[in-house]
């Protein structure tokens, strides 16, 4: 798919993309509003925001995000050559590689899925009810993390990360709509009786339209209003 190609999808998806996150937020909010089921995962978000705001976690970050390169190279048959991690940076060497590849580390929470797969062999051993509030406090430390530094590091200079998968234009809103899919996700499988997928999906799908209703409408007047200008 040709960069122009991309770029033009870019702009479709922008609208919808920012529409999701606002229903994701509208959606969300109050499920972890109700603290008595919440409070350990949010209190695991707190303790990573205020760790974060100590500047805390780079290379902890740096490692996540080039064995999430790696994984997502083998997942799609890519030959990994080489991993490098450094305090600040890192790199993976390819033989090729392709959007998913390139954008995985920015929506693949890589420590909130160890967690999991930690608490799901726990739970096939022995009863693992009594851990349940700590992995909940664990999953919000590493959903926090993985949203946390994602945020930082696409607000900061072009990644070449996203050069890769298209430019920016593509990549951010895709970027966007899969980190909304994501967090609604998790947070189902966490809660399941606080979150319904069918609702927020349609919550969702609702916001969409009313934007793209919106930009026609806009659209529609402007074009009208230059034609009067026109003939005056």
């Amino acid at each position: 798919m040709s960069g122009t190609i991309k770029t033009l999808i870019g702009i479709i998806l922008a609208p919808a993309a920012l529409a999701a996150a606002w229903a994701t937020a509208a959606a969300l909010a109050p499920a972890l509003g109700k603290f008595g089921v919440t409070f350990p995962l949010l209190a695991g978000a707190l303790a990573c925001a205020l760790l974060h705001i100590r500047g805390s976690g780079k290379h902890l970050y740096v490692t996540a995000h080039e064995l999430t390169h790696a994984m997502a190279a083998l997942v799609s048959g890519v030959r990994v050559r080489k991993i490098s991690v450094r305090s600040r940076s890192g790199y993976v060497l390819l033989d090729s590689t392709n959007a998913f590849i390139s954008l995985a580390p920015y929506f693949i929470p890589f420590y909130t899925l160890t967690a999991a797969a930690l608490y799901w062999l726990a739970c096939r051993f022995f009863d693992a009810a009594p851990l349940r509030p700590w992995f909940l406090g664990a999953a919000g430390f590493t959903l926090a993390f993985h949203l946390l530094h994602t945020a930082e590091i696409l607000g900061g200079p072009v990644q070449s990360d996203l050069k890769k998968a298209g430019g920016p234009v593509f990549s951010l809103p895709l970027l966007l709509l899969l980190n909304c899919a994501g967090l609604a996700a998790a947070l189902k499988m966490l809660f399941p009786e606080l979150i319904s997928l069918r609702g927020y999906s349609a919550e969702v799908l609702r916001d969409q339209s009313a934007a793209y209703r919106g930009i026609f409408s806009a659209a529609v007047y402007a074009v009208n209003t230059a034609k009067i200008y026109i003939r005056s």
